[in-house]
């Protein structure tokens, strides 16, 4: 099982534009870049759960458990960001 990490406060797309410019160093944008990335994937992930949940409801009705929880995961993620 993974360790988990210590609680820290996100940093901040100014932040991460901060860094961009004041860090040329290859492996320090690597690591922006990194960052910019899994966000613009949640963003992602985010819409296809919402295409997904739509689908289900219209055609199965009701609630996936799964779907449930992984919509908490990401409320989590979206509340971090802010």
């Amino acid at each position: 099982m993974p360790s988990s990490l210590p609680p820290f406060k996100p940093i901040t797309l100014a932040e991460l534009r901060r860094i961009w410019e004041a860090y040329p160093d290859p492996d320090v944008r690597r690591l922006t870049l990194e960052v910019a990335r899994y966000r613009r994937v949640i963003a992602e992930i985010d819409g296809l759960y919402s295409s997904i949940h739509q689908s289900w409801r219209e055609t199965v009705g009701g609630e996936l458990c799964a779907l449930h929880l992984l919509k908490g995961v990401m409320a989590t993620e979206r509340q971090r960001l802010l």
